[in-house]
């Protein structure tokens, strides 16, 4: 799972994510708008929600979200002490996903992170809380290819 969180200039938040199986293929992806937050509790309520798709769907599976914000990465890996102000959303993403086989957070380049941003992008103009993509949808394609081609070119080095 790959996902993103995303700031406008009047400080609306949003978060975006893309699930994809263990060879790459898309599975879900959403975009949320989280109303007004940190860039930091943006980007975890994005994988907070992502989590919450993968139980709904009872999708039990391991799970490896992959983060481009490395402050994100350590709260999840290390946690966070109770006066941290996104200590409430690092606790609930810890509880979720002890739910699942596993669930392992690591850090990615932004560059490789091109799908969850923009997803995560795609919702300031839309008036929809969250929107879920049972396909993917038109504005990703082109990136999910250049993901799958960098992931296969990876494979065969």
């Amino acid at each position: 799972m790959n996902c993103d969180g995303a700031m406008t200039r009047d400080g609306e938040a949003f978060g975006g994510g893309v699930v994809r199986n263990f060879s790459g293929d898309f599975v879900v992806a959403f975009s949320v708008r989280l109303g007004r937050c940190s860039i930091i509790e943006a980007e975890l309520r994005s994988i907070l929600y992502g989590t919450y798709i993968l139980l709904d769907r009872n999708m039990d599976l391991d799970t490896l979200v992959e983060f481009d914000s490395y402050d994100v990465v350590k709260l999840l890996n290390e946690g966070c002490s109770r006066t941290h102000p996104c200590s409430h959303v690092v606790r609930k993403i810890r509880e979720l996903s002890s739910k699942l086989p596993s669930f392992s957070c690591s850090y990615i380049g932004r560059e490789a992170n091109l799908v969850a941003d923009s997803l995560s992008k795609c919702s300031v103009p839309l008036l929809e809380e969250i929107l879920i993509f049972e396909s993917p949808p038109s504005f990703i394609t082109s990136l999910l290819l250049a993901d799958s081609s960098a992931i296969f070119f990876q494979v065969n080095d």
